[in-house]
């Protein structure tokens, strides 16, 4: 089960050890606002020293404050928790891995495709 992750919304995402391009974040990521009033600018839920939180800014990216984590079933954004969180980044981390297995058993090709087409999309049911 994954135990720490940090996320640059809009950027990328890191699942324990597992860095996670945000274009292959998939659709069953939960929701993180970005671009509005009151957005989510970071999430930071790790074991290194300093406060874990969320780092909140406006419409235009400048920060306005930051929300402290101190438990698995904190809020990060409307209901989503650190749990929600950790637990959708544990999959994520496992669809990617079995994808680039089966892209190299498949001979590979473009870049996160496999040779029958199949690409992350695939691993993420809640894809549409």
């Amino acid at each position: 089960m994954a135990t720490q992750i940090v996320i640059s919304n809009e950027d990328y995402i890191k699942v324990d050890d597992s860095h996670i391009q945000w274009v292959d974040k998939g659709n069953a990521m939960p929701s993180l606002s970005h671009g509005v009033a009151n957005s989510v600018h970071y999430v930071i839920w790790n074991n290194l020293s300093g406060q874990n939180e969320v780092q909140k800014c406006d419409e235009n990216g400048a920060m306005i404050g930051n929300i402290s984590l101190n438990s698995l079933t904190d809020v990060v954004h409307d209901t989503t928790t650190v749990q929600n969180l950790l637990d959708w980044g544990e999959v994520r981390k496992g669809q990617i891995s079995q994808a680039t297995i089966d892209w190299k058993a498949a001979g590979g090709g473009e870049l996160g495709t496999t040779s029958e087409g199949k690409t992350w999309i695939d691993y993420d049911p809640n894809y549409s």
